[in-house]
């Protein structure tokens, strides 16, 4: 499905675990892959020669060791975050990948680089945090009727070959007047899960080795019902659609968007 990935490297560990998924993805999906490092503008311009050629030598070094296939490697000067927003612009990139930041204080996310293109990205953003990158067998996608949540399905669906497993959630915020009318609430669930079961075909019926796909139809409050489906599936990434397409609503990340690249419990892939 991607066809052009592009990875934000900024000579972190994390980076360098979220390399190793790009590296895997370009190769699962013999797409393009170009590594992009910014550096910082405000130093002496020969220290900056100096830490170009330093950084090129070891993005090659890294790439050769993953066996990566042939990399396009950038090196930019300016803030991160716009110089990332401008190439994923420039270079027509399907996908980016990015790593973990502050992954021990996550209050001290606001602010970040990848808070920052979060809110403005407009191509699907790959959050990589696994510790031992492995092919995708096992995901989990929210599922409600939007078209960001239907689009963020069938890029879950992407990620995972035939013989692998996609959990569709979807949260039914049920009232507690709804709920203590147990024969009313259990035919609200039982009619939003066949007007589901019905997009679920809609959606995927074309798609060509398609995953299997379980749905659950569960009634909560989100984030935590959807926590609560994580902690029992131990998925190895969580796919959300974050609504909103206006320029108004795309500078607004999605609170359940925030919530998950805030606190990843694994990879996550948003989708707008």
């Amino acid at each position: 499905m991607f066809s052009h990935i592009l990875i934000a490297h900024d000579l972190s560990r994390e980076a360098d675990l979220a390399l190793q998924r790009a590296v895997d993805l370009a190769r699962q999906y013999d797409a393009r892959l170009t590594l992009l490092h910014v550096l910082e503008d405000h130093l002496p311009n020969a220290l900056q020669e100096n830490l170009r050629e330093g950084a090129q030598r070891l993005f090659q070094q890294r790439l050769e060791q993953l066996g990566a296939p042939p990399t396009q490697v950038l090196l930019r000067k300016g803030r991160p975050a716009l110089q990332i927003l401008e190439e994923v612009e420039e270079s027509r990139a399907d996908l980016l990948v990015i790593g973990n930041h502050h992954h021990n204080a996550p209050e001290l996310f606001i602010g970040t680089t990848l808070e920052r293109v979060a809110r403005h990205i407009d191509i699907p953003l790959l959050l990589a945090v696994g510790e031992k990158p492995a092919p995708y067998r096992k995901g989990l996608t929210a599922l409600d009727f939007s078209l960001c949540a239907c689009d963020a399905l069938r890029s879950a669906c992407s990620l995972l070959s035939a013989e692998g497993h996609l959990q569709a959630v979807n949260v039914m915020e049920v009232t507690g007047r709804l709920l203590a009318k147990a024969g009313s609430a259990g035919e609200y669930l039982k009619t939003q899960r066949e007007l589901l079961e019905q997009l679920l075909k809609d959606e995927l019926g074309n798609m060509k080795a398609a995953p299997r796909i379980s749905l659950e139809v569960t009634h909560g409050t989100l984030p935590r019902a959807l926590d609560e489906a994580i902690a029992a599936t131990q998925p190895q990434f969580v796919t959300l659609g974050s609504h909103g397409r206006s320029m108004i609503s795309q500078a607004l990340l999605g609170s359940l968007a925030l919530h998950y690249l805030q606190r990843p419990p694994c990879d996550v892939l948003v989708v707008k």
